[in-house]
C-alpha cells in the first residue's frame, strides 16, 4: 500500500507540478473539422497539429448528436462531450470502448480480454440497454440483447474525427434505447486522410497494426482504404491463474466521398471482419460451490455497406438520406446468432420565417435473425423479423436573437414488440453572454424489450437451498412493455477566464415498467442429479429514481500546457411493485459507482516531445464486491521528423492486476485489468 501511494503522489505531482516545466501543449479536443478543400500534397501530409485549440475554438466545434444537425458545443442544450483527435493520440488509450472513459459520467468497466460494461447514468451491464451506440449514422445496438457488442466496433484510430457523448436522454431525435446516452462515433472524410499511414503498436498486453491509404479518382472524389488487425493477449484471475480470454481479430474497409457539387456529396463505405475469441463461461454444477469454470472459444464476422448523399440547400436548409445494410454473425457454445439489418433514413432542415428552424424526419429499420441455442437454452421462435418506423420533427424557436432559443419536438415509432411509441421532448438555452449558457431539458424515453426477454428459455445459473443444487431458469414474456424514462435536467456552461472553462449539469430521473425477474414457480429435476429447477419471468415489475451530477473543467494553465478533470455523482433507488419478486432492483443498482473522477494533463517538453498523463479513480461496486480503484496511465510522444511518431506509457500503473466488473448476471467470468507497457510508431507519408 505505501509503494502504491507513493507512486500516486509521483502521478499526482506530474500532473500538477509539470507545468513549472518549460512545456508545450498538445490540446484534449477535436482537432478536425469539415474539410472546405482538399490536402494541399496528399502524397506528403504534414504531421497532425498538436498546438491544440484554444477554449473559444473548443466551444465552436460543430456537433450533431444531440439535435441531428450542426450546431456548436455551447449552443447545445444537453450534457455533452467530443472526444476529438488530441484526445485519441494523447490518453493512450487503443481501443473505442476504453476511449469512452474520458467522458465525464460515462461507467466503462472491462470484463475480461474482449468484453465490456459501459453505460451513461446508471444500470451498467455487459448488454447496457439503456445506451444507444451509432457509427457514422449506423446502429451498433444489437436487439438481441439489447446492448452493444463492444468487441466488434473498431477502426483505425487515427482516422477518427471524433465521439460525440451525450449524456441523458436523446430519444426525441434518435429513437427507441437513446435512454441515458448516445454514442455517436464519426470517422474522417477520404478527402482529409489522403496519403499513407502506418500503425503499429505492441505491449504486454496486445499487438496491433494499421495501413491506410487515401487517394483522388478524380479532381472531386476521394478514397480511402485499410486494413486493421489487433491480437490481445490473456488476462489472469486474482489468483493468477489465466482466464484464457485472449483475442484476434482483424478488419478491413473504404470509403468514397463524392463532392459532386459545392451543394451535393455522395458518401459510400463499408468493412468486413472477423474476430477469433476465448472466455471462459461459468457453467451450472450440482455440487457445491454449484458453478465450474469450461473454456470457450467462437467466432464472430460481419460487414456493413452505407451510402449516403446530402444536399445544401441555402444556409438555412439541407436534406440527407441514408441507406444501409448490416450482417452479424456470432457463434458460440451458447448461441448461434445471424444478424441481418436494413436501414433507410431521410431528413430535412429548413428555417420558417425569422424565429423558426424545423428539422423532421422519417426512417424504416428490418431485422431479422436466426438463433440457435444450446445446452438447454431455447429460443421460439428460432427466427425473427423486427420493423421499425418512426418519423420526428424538432423545431429550434429564437425566443430572444442570439440569446434564449427553445426546442420543442416529437418522435413517433412502431416496432414489433410494443408497437407505437411517443417520445416527446423540450429544451432550453438561454447565453446571456458569451462567457454563459443555461440550458434544461424534459424528456420522455423508451427502451423496447428485446428478442432475450420475448423469445428466450434461458439457463441462468446454479444455486443452493437448503443444501440442495437449484439451476436459475429465465423464461420470455410475451406481454411485456416498454421501460420509460421522464427525465429532468439542468446545465450551465460558464468561461470566467479565457483559459478557463467549467461545465456542470445535474439530472433527476423517474423511471416505469423497469424489467425485472418474477418467480413463478418450482420443481424437483432427477436428471443428471437431483435438483431444484427455479422459474423466473421477466416482467416489467420495478419502478425508481435516480439523480446525480457531473462537473467538468478545462485549463490552458500556459500556451503549452492544459489540465482537464472531471468528477460525477450518481445515486439509484428502485423499488418493486409485487411481494413475491425477486432482488432484481439490489442488482441494477449496484452495478454502477457512486462517485468516478479523473484529471488528465498534456505537456509539451520540447517542440518534439510530449508527455502525457492522466488518473482515474472509480467508486466500489457492491454487486461482487468490486473495491474502488486509481488507474493511473502515462505516455509520451516524440515526434524526430514531420512524418514520423514514436510513442511509449504504461497504463493501471499501480496495480499489477485489478478487477473492474461482476460475473454475475453474465455467463462470462470476469477478470483482472493488468499494468501494460507499450510502444507505439505511426508513419505517415
Amino acid at each position: 500500500m505505501g509503494n502504491k501511494r507513493k507512486t500516486l503522489a509521483l502521478a499526482v505531482s506530474f500532473l500538477l507540478g509539470g507545468t513549472t516545466l518549460r512545456a508545450g501543449l498538445a490540446m484534449a479536443a477535436p482537432t478536425t473539422m469539415p474539410a472546405t478543400a482538399p490536402a494541399a500534397n496528399p502524397a506528403a501530409p504534414s504531421a497532425p497539429d498538436m498546438t491544440g485549440l484554444s477554449l473559444e475554438d473548443l466551444m465552436n466545434v460543430e456537433i450533431s448528436s444531440v439535435s441531428r444537425q450542426k450546431q456548436k458545443v455551447a449552443e447545445a442544450p444537453a450534457a455533452v462531450t467530443v472526444i476529438g483527435q488530441d484526445d485519441i493520440e494523447n490518453s493512450g488509450m487503443y481501443t473505442i470502448p476504453d476511449l469512452l472513459r474520458l467522458a465525464p459520467g460515462m461507467d466503462v468497466a472491462r470484463i475480461d480480454g474482449n468484453k465490456w460494461a459501459i453505460s451513461s447514468r446508471g444500470f451498467n451491464q455487459q448488454f447496457s440497454n439503456k445506451l444507444l451506440v451509432q457509427m457514422d449514422g449506423r446502429s451498433v445496438y444489437t436487439p438481441l440483447f439489447g446492448g452493444v457488442y463492444w468487441d466488434s466496433v473498431d477502426y483505425v484510430l487515427a482516422d477518427l474525427d471524433r465521439v460525440e457523448v451525450v449524456r441523458g436522454p436523446g430519444a426525441t431525435m434518435w429513437g427507441a434505447n437513446a435512454v441515458n446516452g448516445v454514442v455517436s462515433i464519426t470517422t474522417k472524410s477520404a478527402r482529409d486522410t489522403q496519403g499513407f499511414l502506418l500503425d503499429g503498436r505492441g505491449g504486454n498486453d496486445q499487438q496491433e497494426g494499421s495501413v491506410r491509404f487515401g487517394g483522388k479518382i478524380d479532381d472531386n472524389t476521394y478514397f480511402r482504404v485499410y486494413t486493421k488487425y489487433r491480437n490481445f493477449e490473456d488476462q489472469n484471475f486474482a489468483s493468477n491463474k489465466s482466464a484464457n480470454d485472449s483475442w484476434d481479430s482483424s478488419q478491413t474497409g473504404f470509403r468514397i466521398d463524392r463532392y459532386a457539387s459545392p451543394s451535393d456529396t455522395l458518401t459510400l463505405q463499408g468493412d468486413i471482419f472477423g474476430e477469433e475469441l476465448n472466455q471462459t463461461d461459468i457453467v451450472p454444477a450440482y455440487t457445491p460451490p454449484f458453478s465450474a469454470l469450461r473454456n470457450d472459444g467462437f467466432t464472430t464476422d460481419g460487414g456493413n455497406l452505407l451510402g449516403r448523399w446530402t444536399h445544401r440547400v441555402s444556409d438555412t436548409s439541407d436534406l440527407s438520406l441514408q441507406l444501409y445494410y448490416d450482417r452479424f454473425d456470432r457463434y458460440d457454445d451458447v448461441f448461434n446468432y445471424q444478424q441481418n439489418t436494413y436501414d433507410l433514413d431521410f431528413q430535412h432542415r429548413f428555417a420558417l420565417g425569422d424565429r423558426n428552424e424545423l428539422i423532421w424526419g422519417a426512417g424504416y429499420r428490418l431485422v431479422g435473425d436466426r438463433l440457435e441455442a444450446f445446452g438447454g437454452n431455447s429460443f421460439e421462435p428460432l427466427h425473427r423479423v423486427e420493423q421499425i418506423a418512426n418519423a420526428f420533427v424538432q423545431d429550434d424557436l429564437t425566443l430572444i436573437p442570439d440569446r434564449l432559443h427553445l426546442f420543442l419536438g416529437n418522435k413517433l415509432e412502431y416496432n414489433t414488440y410494443t408497437q407505437v411509441e411517443n417520445e416527446p421532448g423540450g429544451r432550453i438555452l438561454w447565453t446571456p453572454d458569451d462567457r454563459n449558457s443555461v440550458w434544461g431539458s424534459i424528456a420522455r424515453a423508451v427502451r423496447t424489450p428485446t428478442r432475450y426477454e420475448e423469445d428466450g428459455n434461458i439457463i441462468g445459473g446454479e444455486a443452493a437451498v437448503q443444501g440442495m443444487p437449484a439451476q436459475l431458469v429465465y423464461q420470455g414474456n410475451h406481454n411485456l412493455v416498454s421501460e420509460e424514462l421522464l427525465a429532468y435536467e439542468l446545465g450551465y456552461r460558464v468561461k470566467p477566464a479565457r483559459n478557463f472553462s467549467v461545465d456542470v449539469s445535474g439530472f433527476f430521473n423517474h423511471y416505469q415498467h423497469l424489467m425485472g425477474e418474477e418467480l413463478v414457480g418450482s420443481s424437483v429435476a432427477m436428471q443428471p442429479a437431483p435438483h431444484l429447477v427455479i422459474n423466473n419471468q421477466w416482467d416489467n415489475h420495478l419502478y425508481g429514481d435516480s439523480f446525480g451530477t457531473e462537473l467538468s473543467a478545462a485549463w490552458n494553465v500556459t500556451d503549452r500546457c492544459k489540465l482537464m478533470g472531471s468528477y460525477s455523482l450518481i445515486d439509484i433507488q428502485l423499488h418493486h411493485d409485487r411481494a413475491d419478486t425477486g432482488s432484481t432492483e439490489g442488482y441494477l443498482e449496484s452495478t454502477t459507482p457512486q462517485n468516478q473522477a479523473q484529471i488528465r494533463s498534456y505537456l509539451k517538453l520540447t517542440r518534439n516531445v510530449q508527455l502525457n498523463a492522466g488518473v482515474y479513480y472509480t467508486g466500489p461496486l457492491a454487486e461482487g464486491h468490486i473495491p474502488a480503484n486509481f488507474r493511473v496511465d502515462l505516455g509520451a510522444i516524440w515526434r524526430p521528423v514531420d512524418h514520423l511518431e514514436i510513442g511509449v506509457g504504461v497504463q493501471n500503473l499501480l496495480d499489477n492486476q485489478h478487477p473492474e466488473f461482476t460475473s454475475l448476471g453474465s455467463y462470462t467470468a470476469a477478470t483482472e485489468s493488468p499494468r501494460a507497457f507499450y510502444g507505439r510508431l505511426t508513419m505517415r507519408f
